[in-house]
């Protein structure tokens, strides 16, 4: 590794340190670490968290270890707080990139008619399924071991120590993984006879710009009410194209209540959050004429 991507790594680490602290206070951060020092110690191939919202969540360690689960002891990302606020019964939820299953777990918890996590990997697949038998979800969670992206083909998803990282191979070259179906999101949803979804949750390492690129001709139809995307820096100009369809994106601070409306969509990068987040949150036009934000205030940036 790199001195600059070692320097990064780091970089990551504390300011999620420091988000998180926020979120649940320094005593409870501190315990979390020493929680995580302990699972470095005793070294066992297997791991289970606990979490304070109710879920209980098992893992590969280290290969499949979400640090920030395990140190603060719950989901802190300010979106699952806005989905609690939000969310109806009956809701469709699709995770894309539902890993060892956090969100889709936290999803079936909602009054959540049905959630479909894809996912390529099939150690994380395997992973996945443990969990949600472990939560009692298996009538809620439909797994789809499938990648979503720009194409629908069939290709390799190369397997990495960290399952995490792997992302589709593109070149010719032979690469040791295993062969999954990569789809858009339309044709995705068209095989499993969904035509609207009232949440889209976009986690994917950083290529969430090519599921977006697949999906423009689903969301040109607002296919979708509520979309949460992980922030990079390939995204940045397709939130712009998102907006063009109809779709407003926000911040959320979970102890106000508020959205925050971003005006300036090219520097999301660059804005100055109201609350730490990873992932923006965008809202469709035609579910915000049905009054899906009716109970929270919004403010403008």
């Amino acid at each position: 590794m790199s001195a600059a991507s070692l320097l990064a790594r780091v970089r990551g680490a504390l300011t999620k340190l420091r988000w998180g602290t926020r979120v649940v206070g320094v005593l409870p951060a501190s315990i979390g670490l020493f929680r995580l020092a302990g699972m470095y110690a005793r070294r066992r191939p297997q791991a289970v968290v606990q979490l304070k919202s109710g879920p209980v969540l098992g893992f590969a360690f280290p290969r499949q270890l979400v640090p920030a689960l395990v140190v603060f002891g719950d989901y802190i990302d300010p979106e699952f707080d806005f989905l609690r606020c939000v969310s109806k019964p009956d809701w469709i939820v699709l995770d894309v990139g539902a890993a060892i299953g956090q969100f889709s777990i936290f999803a079936a918890t909602l009054p959540a008619a049905r959630v479909y996590a894809f996912e390529p990997s099939g150690d994380n697949i395997a992973t996945l399924e443990a969990n949600i038998a472990r939560n009692g979800a298996a009538d809620r969670i439909i797994v789809k071991q499938m990648a979503l992206s720009n194409i629908d083909a069939e290709m390799t998803f190369p397997t990495l120590s960290n399952p995490f990282l792997s992302r589709l191979d593109r070149t010719s070259a032979a690469v040791s993984g295993e062969t999954v179906p990569v789809r858009t999101l339309a044709h995705a949803l068209a095989e499993i006879g969904v035509p609207h979804v009232d949440c889209l949750k976009l986690n994917v390492a950083g290529f969430e710009s090519e599921v977006i690129e697949g999906g423009l001709d689903f969301l040109a139809g607002q296919g979708a009410d509520v979309l949460v995307i992980l922030i990079s820096e390939s995204s940045v100009p397709w939130y712009v194209k998102i907006a063009d369809l109809g779709y407003r994106f926000f911040f959320f601070h979970p102890r106000e209540l508020r959205l925050y409306e971003i005006n300036d969509l090219a520097n999301t990068e660059d804005l100055d959050r109201p609350w730490p987040a990873r992932h923006v949150i965008a809202v469709s036009e035609t579910g915000i004429s049905r009054g899906l934000l009716q109970d929270l205030q919004v403010v403008s940036n």
